[in-house]
């Protein structure tokens, strides 16, 4: 039939969706607070903003949270049809800074924590504008009813839009997922609230952290406050600062006009970090958490950590052994489609024709993060093509199938004392043997996944004289068995664990 006869009553109907249930389902859309907020923000980035500033008030079932950006603003018919849900449609060419696709963040992101969102605008040459959804007046009227004032807290801060340039405030009232019912009073519940702004601060440090780095950096947010302690700190998942992140090279993969570029990273044993480096890069999930895959998209972190459900010959889990491997990678916004990305931006899927490449990758990182991991970071000396592992006195080997460790008879102290005890050689060997097939494996794995940040490191804790005795002994033992000074020093600083204490052997 042409369209020329189609007719309302013969060939179609209207099918519109009810006000009121189709604006509660996207409250339900599966939003964080904090993926909420991050939301709010790829807006400001896309205005162009240099300054966003978060406002959380605490007043109970009256609280509110605020976001205020200096971007370029918008016109009320601008402003009308950022307001509208799906203002543009996921199809659309985006420009390649973009950071939005459906056309819903907005809302979406603030349907999901408020009842009330109120926007206000200023263009550089141009009055300030506002909209606001009250979602229970669409209900009480089932209508899309997009009021042209704001209400309540949002009615009083034209003055401050107006005294800016340009920018835009977001500001969200009736917070019943964040407050609900709460008692402003309850110092239980406002403590949960400040819980929420701390948790906030982590994940925009995490995600936006390209944008928060350097002396000058491209965007600054601040968080309940314009004092530098207020500014949201970047978080680098790759620690790629420190002298002992291993970088591997990196990648690119082809896709038609665009490029999809890849890095691992093997960050540094916790042996090679202060305490506050060691807590930092743990990240806001914490060290097992963030192992894994980092997408980011237009310098946004999509993803967070995680194996992306590749593995081989099943999907891999998180694993303590693994935990220093982290992955990069950067996708442009047109293969939003091929990595099927959500409306919150927080997950994404690989296309069938990078994985391959992608697990190669991630086996080799995944190999080399255990092995650091597994000798706490060392290696002998650092850029040659032959490293040397250090010397141990435990041996990790295979017997009935099963692995155990073995204390090394080769050890220098250990033959030493063998030697020595001639005929009462017997009864060392039976202790060693004792000590060997009681290694306590099991617990000592549960201890570090349990409470991997109170995990010491060799003569943590000891004195240092203990420590210097100790050192002295073996030094004897090699300089009775003939060797020279030079080269005792030399295998005591290859020795676990005297290799972290070159100064006491320089006193040798």
């Amino acid at each position: 039939m042409s369209d020329n006869k189609e007719t309302k009553s013969d060939y179609y109907e209207i099918a519109e969706p009810k006000a009121e249930a189709l604006i509660e389902s996207l409250r339900s859309v599966g939003y964080s607070l904090q993926t909420a907020i991050a939301d709010i923000i790829d807006n400001s980035i896309a205005a162009d903003a240099s300054n966003v500033w978060i406002q959380f008030h605490w007043e109970g079932t009256a609280s509110y949270v605020s976001i205020v950006d200096d971007g370029h603003g918008m016109q009320g018919d601008v402003l009308m049809n950022a307001m509208r849900p799906g203002s543009r449609s996921p199809l659309e060419e985006r420009d390649p800074k973009d950071l939005g696709r459906f056309g819903l963040g907005l809302k979406t992101a603030s349907f999901s924590q408020c009842r009330k969102l109120s926007v206000l605008s200023k263009p550089s040459k141009g009055q300030v504008s506002e909209r606001e959804w009250d979602l229970d007046y669409v209900v009480s009227k089932n209508e899309w009813r997009l009021l042209k004032k704001s209400t309540g807290v949002a009615s009083g801060l034209a003055e401050q839009l107006e005294a800016m340039a340009h920018g835009t405030i977001v500001v969200w009232q009736t917070l019943d997922r964040i407050t609900g019912e709460s008692d402003k009073n309850s110092v239980t519940l406002q403590t949960i609230f400040n819980k929420q702004i701390d948790d906030v601060r982590e994940h925009l440090g995490m995600i936006f952290h390209r944008f928060l780095e350097g002396a000058k950096p491209r965007l600054k947010v601040w968080l309940n406050g314009t004092q530098p302690q207020s500014l949201v700190k970047p978080w680098d998942p790759f620690l790629e600062g420190h002298d002992c992140t291993s970088r591997k090279p990196g990648d690119n993969v082809d896709f038609g006009e665009s490029i999809v570029s890849i890095r691992g990273y093997i960050l540094p044993h916790k042996d090679k970090l202060s305490e506050d480096e060691y807590k930092s890069a743990a990240g806001p999930n914490g060290w097992n958490s963030q192992q894994g895959f980092y997408i980011y998209r237009n310098d946004r972190m999509l993803v967070s950590g995680g194996w992306l459900k590749l593995g081989r010959p099943r999907a891999w889990a998180k694993q303590e052994h693994h935990k220093l491997a982290r992955l990069c990678v950067d996708i442009p916004n047109k293969l939003d489609s091929e990595w099927s990305l959500d409306v919150k931006k927080s997950t994404a899927t690989p296309p069938v024709r990078i994985r391959e490449k992608l697990m190669n990758l991630a086996e080799s990182v995944r190999n080399d993060a255990k092995r650091v991991f597994a000798h706490r970071g060392e290696y002998g000396p650092r850029g040659t093509s032959n490293q040397v592992e250090l010397e141990r006195p435990w041996k990790r080997t295979v017997r009935a199938g099963h692995t155990i460790y073995k204390i090394d008879r080769q050890h220098v102290l250990v033959k030493a004392m063998l030697e020595k005890l001639g005929k009462q050689k017997p009864e060392l060997e039976a202790l060693l043997r004792i000590i060997e097939e009681t290694v306590p494996v099991q617990q000592i794995w549960l201890d570090t996944a349990d409470n991997e940040s109170e995990h010491s490191i060799p003569y943590d804790g000891v004195d240092e004289d203990v420590v210097f005795a100790d050192l002295r002994r073996l030094y004897e033992c090699l300089s009775a068995s003939n060797v020279s000074r030079k080269e005792a020093l030399s295998k005591l600083g290859a020795m676990e664990p005297f290799n972290r204490y070159p100064k006491l052997i320089s006193k040798l």
